[in-house]
């Protein structure tokens, strides 16, 4: 995928063989080893949401990171407390229901910031994963197994990472696949357009005669160039 080839944390990430996967505007680490309550060495999948600067990755927007799986604990069984946040299911995207969200900064470094995706990841299962290496030196969370990302929409040009920030990609694929129909899109109508594009609706059509005049440019998001102005578009 072009995302993880453009992004340096998360080609790293991929070529030292971890599980990554991209979906619905969030990062997936799969095959991460920890130990249960009962002290038994499991593997879950952290996920993590993507803050992206156009094609690639940039600063990760949060220090928060989420857990599919039981909640890693120590050898002993004891949960491992120092990242522990809230725990219970949640959904965050189509098929992703997360179980536990924990919160670690990197408090060594000041600012207590991460740099990038690929220091994120590799510090927390550096805390998930030692309890589970402790027991068997041989697991591991490098599998070097590809995992096929699927995110490439072709509705957008570039990902939505609104939806998956706010945790409402379940919410906006409920207009997947529709079609909406604006009847004028003056003042009301183009605010309407504007935002109703930026969801997965598969048409939209529209329906104006009149043309884009001065008055309309200050009426409509965005603006017009004094150059479109003067060629007097349809509104269309």
């Amino acid at each position: 995928m072009q995302l993880v080839s453009l992004s340096a944390d998360l080609l790293r990430l991929r070529n030292e063989g971890f599980e990554i996967e991209i979906r619905d505007g969030v990062l997936l680490v799969h095959h991460v080893p920890y130990v249960n309550q009962s002290s038994e060495i499991q593997f879950g999948t952290l996920v993590s949401e993507l803050t992206l600067s156009g094609d690639r990755t940039t600063k990760p927007g949060t220090h928060v990171i989420h857990f599919i799986g039981e909640h890693p604990c120590h050898r002993d069984g004891t949960k491992i407390v120092q990242i522990q946040n809230q725990s219970g299911d949640r959904q965050i995207a189509n098929g992703i229901t997360v179980n536990h969200s924990f919160s670690g900064r990197p408090y060594d470094k000041n600012p207590p910031e991460y740099d990038d995706y690929y220091e994120k990841i590799t510090r927390y299962i550096g805390v998930i994963s030692s309890p589970a290496i402790a027991i068997d030196e041989n697991v591991t969370a490098k599998t070097f197994n590809v995992i096929e990302s699927t995110d490439e929409d072709p509705i957008f040009h570039y990902i939505d990472t609104n939806s998956s920030r706010a945790e409402i990609i379940h919410v906006s694929d409920k207009l997947r696949r529709q079609k909406v129909g604006i009847v004028g899109i003056g003042g009301t109508g183009s605010y309407i357009l504007d935002f109703v594009a930026k969801t997965p609706v598969s048409e939209i059509h529209l329906f104006d005669g009149d043309e884009f005049l001065q008055h309309n440019a200050f009426r409509a998001p965005g603006a017009a160039s004094l150059e479109e102005l003067r060629e007097k578009p349809k509104k269309v």
